[in-house]
């Protein structure tokens, strides 16, 4: 977190250098996220909503006295949560992955195995804690209004794009064990696996998400040239946050034996966007 701040600070600092010039302008900014996967299949399924922290740069470059690009760079930590297999809801599968301490390892589905994995620790994934950190660049167009006394109020239009930095994942389920290809259950007890990480190139969540975003909000120009201010949008997601084909979750179905659940290939659970609310406040210089 350390190292976030810092980064901010120098950024910004270098942005505000070519503040001189009155077409630009250029502050920092923090505020709460507020997420929402919207789920297209019955693999899977949304569990409650997210929450997350960001915090950045911002600049402005107006065009004119109404218009302006408003840009910059965020950092974002959060987390969500998604069910992928239930005792009370048959509609959920049961999923099954490969681990070695913290490691999950990839699956091929192609030759039915798990990559560089001969060890016989097995995991059947109920619940998953996504915990994330994305490096954010919004880009938007910006329509404000004139000052009205010591008020100017706007409104945004343009995309967000993030760009992923950073996951772990608390994953709770049942211990399991693979036999003559079949997985199984080995107890009844649930457990959580904390801050685990897949190996390979495909960690869970795409490592591009990208969403159109609308936002209102207004500045307080309370001295010189410094403004505080305020602004609260919705980010449409137009890209799969999660993987649609998973790189390392098994999806079974259970055979003639009860309990014993065979391997039909890699979970593939469509496009899932995620949906943001975000609430900002920060200085513009």
């Amino acid at each position: 977190m350390k190292r976030i701040l810092s980064l901010v600070l120098i950024t910004g600092l270098a942005f505000g250098a070519n503040a001189q010039d009155k077409k630009i302008r250029a502050g920092l900014v923090t505020g709460f996220t507020v997420n929402s996967l919207k789920v297209q299949t019955t693999k899977i399924e949304r569990n409650g909503v997210g929450a997350g922290f960001t915090i950045g740069m911002i600049g402005d470059y107006n065009i004119n006295e109404n218009i302006a690009f408003s840009s910059g760079i965020q950092f974002d930590l959060g987390s969500f949560k998604v069910n992928y297999g239930n005792n009370n809801a048959s509609t959920l599968g049961n999923v099954f992955y490969g681990y070695t301490d913290t490691d999950i390892y990839k699956y091929d589905a192609d030759n039915n195995s798990f990559t560089d994995f001969s060890d016989t620790t097995f995991f059947e994934l109920q619940t998953r804690k996504f915990k994330y950190k994305y490096i954010t660049i919004p880009l938007f167009l910006k329509f404000q209004t004139n000052m009205i006394g010591s008020f100017r109020y706007y409104g945004k239009f343009g995309l967000r794009t993030s760009f992923l930095a950073g996951i772990r994942m608390d994953d709770t389920g049942y211990d399991a064990v693979q036999t003559a290809g079949n997985f199984v259950r080995l107890n009844s007890n649930p457990r959580t696996l904390e801050n685990m990480k897949p190996l390979g190139l495909k960690k869970g969540l795409s490592p591009v998400n990208m969403g159109i975003g609308i936002y209102g909000g207004s500045e307080w120009n309370f001295t010189g040239n410094t403004y505080l201010f305020a602004e609260i949008g919705f980010n449409y997601g137009i890209t799969p946050v999660l993987f649609q084909k998973s790189g390392h979750l098994v999806e079974t179905e259970e055979t003639t034996s009860s309990g014993v659940y065979a391997p039909t290939g890699a979970l593939d659970i469509k496009n899932a966007p995620m949906h943001t609310f975000e609430l900002k406040i920060g200085l513009l210089f």
